[in-house]
């Protein structure tokens, strides 16, 4: 009988790799112990521009992360994860078991009642949830002041899924009552920032043909612009008030110029961080569904019959000159222009570049991060000149060796640019010192070796990766190809078996079983000296396809989709 696993697609091989490598994480002490740690991994791949099967390719990782977590923080960062549309076919069941994770959570506290039911409205849409959530929303009025915003506000952001128009029949009633329901709050709200949620999910209803005698979804959207400028946020609003615009696509009725310049001045300084992140959010995500290119909307007017169009670039650029918050600058960095906007606009994106080089070397660590992400942004996006590339790649170098955060090395470790593997700057961060930095900075160098195996076991390059520990000890065969010798700890290397039994599940549309399952079955690895093949160049990052691209700055990324179809090993 074949193997199923020979028969895995390029998904499910990225998803069992990706699914593994959160596994090996979660029997780390110092991962288990510093949630900083896990959240700064997920933050990183939140704010990393991927491809709609690159997202998919972690929902068996993200639901096996969901069911290990109990910090509310990293909880609240998978309740925002992405969710592509459409989903792969074959992804479709890596949905539902995430749904069944979110589902089966003990959520007994109310504010991680609100992260779950934030999640759930996300990735089910489904009209026969519906019932539950009016039950939900009915009793969150009970609640005090903070949870009582937080609940409505995680269910204001249902919305129904394409296609689904009124219900009629046995759905009717609930419909209906879900539509009076954010009526009421609407026309009587308890504060201002309920009055900003019932429009929120005033608004996604009337974009889904709910609302036929209301006002039409422009108006809406132009009222809802206009409360998130007049509502005023405390802190504990804050958590509020980023559940509201990241629920608002652009799909359903493309924002005008008018929207977009009136969304803007909500990210000028004199205007509270918590709005300015939320707007820099909210656009971020407009632009990486492609509504401001395929609208031709999203050109701003700067006045007068000569001047010429231009895109958010420009804004951009202004906003990195003075923007300190650390919340604001994570959301910036997920801004990712297409090549028609850096043509457009050569000073201006040369500048946001610049600006983000110079961010990357903050005294602050977390500026830091979210710096690091946005140059690899530019950087997949084919938008950086030879000369940034070269200067993106030396700064990695002298970072991965110099870093004394590791949290910042975490991030490092997802971004790594195509190219040469550094085992031998990663092997020796493996010696760092015993302190609370030192530790992080050893499950980052590990988590860099690891996933580099785990990506040539799990790449088609398991034969390749077998000699390598195999022949450790001799010789390369010429000068340039040889890498020094390093003894790899036996927790660095992966578990062929594991990978294999995942990849073997997910090829056969099954979901794989427990990690503990047959533990005992599977022989410990022992520390060996090895010769990994640092000189395996890449021009491009290997990812799903299996592929590598060779496309240099400026050149055209393929079309439909402004990314590369490839990312490194996760």
């Amino acid at each position: 009988m074949s193997d199923p696993s020979l028969f895995a697609s390029p998904l499910a091989r990225q998803a069992a790799r990706n699914l593994r490598t959160v596994e090996w994480l979660s029997e780390n002490n110092t991962w288990r112990s510093y949630p900083i740690c896990r959240l700064s991994f997920w933050r990183t791949r939140w704010m990393m521009a991927v491809t709609p099967d690159e997202a998919a390719a972690w929902l068996p990782a993200l639901a096996f992360a969901v069911s290990c977590e109990e910090d509310t923080y990293v909880l609240a960062e998978f309740a925002r994860w992405p969710l592509p549309e459409p989903l792969p076919p074959e992804a479709l069941r890596w949905r539902d078991r995430l749904i069944q994770v979110w589902e089966q959570y003990p959520a007994a506290a109310t504010w991680k009642k609100a992260i779950h039911l934030a999640a759930l409205v996300r990735l089910d849409r489904r009209l026969e949830r519906l019932p539950e959530w009016l039950r939900e929303a009915r009793r969150s009025l009970d609640l005090k002041w903070d949870d009582r915003h937080s609940h409505l506000a995680a269910l204001a952001g249902w919305r129904p899924r394409p296609g689904d128009g009124p219900p009629y029949g046995d759905k009717a009633e609930a419909a209906q009552a879900w539509v009076r329901f954010w009526e009421k709050r609407y026309r009587t709200p308890c504060s201002e920032l309920e009055g900003l949620i019932a429009a929120t999910a005033r608004l996604h209803l009337a974009e889904a043909g709910w609302l036929p005698s209301g006002p039409s979804p422009e108006r809406l959207r132009e009222e809802f612009r206009q409360r998130v400028q007049q509502c005023p946020v405390s802190y504990l609003g804050w958590s509020v008030l980023r559940m509201l615009p990241a629920s608002v696509p652009a799909d359903a009725s493309f924002p005008e110029q008018q929207d977009i310049m009136a969304w803007l001045k909500l990210t000028h300084k004199n205007v509270q961080w918590e709005k300015r992140e939320a707007v820099w959010d909210m656009l971020a995500a407009w632009q990486r569904e492609g509504i401001m290119e395929r609208s031709g909307r999203g050109r701003l007017v700067g006045g007068g019959s000569g001047s010429r169009p231009y895109w958010l670039l420009p804004a951009l650029a202004r906003a990195l000159e003075w923007e300190e918050d650390g919340h604001v600058l994570r959301a910036m960095a997920r801004y990712v222009p297409v090549l028609a906007e850096v043509r457009a606009h050569p000073k201006a994106a040369r500048a946001v570049v610049a600006w983000w080089e110079a961010l990357s070397r903050s005294y602050n660590w977390r500026t830091r991060c979210e710096a690091w992400v946005a140059r690899w942004n530019f950087l997949r996006a084919g938008v950086l000149t030879a000369e940034e590339q070269g200067r993106f790649g030396a700064d990695y170098m002298d970072a991965i060796r110099s870093e004394k955060e590791g949290v910042v090395l975490l991030t490092l470790v997802q971004i790594q640019p195509p190219g040469t593997f550094p085992l031998a700057t990663w092997a020796g961060r493996l010696s760092d010192q015993d302190e609370t930095p030192g530790k992080r900075c050893r499950l980052a160098a590990r988590l860099a070796i690891h996933g580099r195996l785990v990506d040539m076991a799990g790449g088609g390059q398991r034969r390749q990766m077998r000699q390598v520990l195999r022949r450790a000890g001799q010789e390369g065969t010429d000068a340039g190809t040889v890498a020094p010798f390093v003894n790899l700890p036996p927790e660095v290397l992966p578990d062929s078996r594991r990978l294999h039994e995942i990849e073997t599940a997910l090829a056969a549309g099954h979901l794989p079983p427990s990690p503990d399952a047959g533990m005992e079955n599977r022989a410990t690895p022992r520390a060996v000296p090895a010769r990994l093949p640092e000189s395996h160049p890449r021009t491009g990052p290997p990812g799903i396809t299996g592929q590598t691209t060779g496309r240099t700055a400026g050149s055209e990324p393929p079309a439909g989709h402004p990314f590369p179809e490839t990312v490194r090993h996760e």
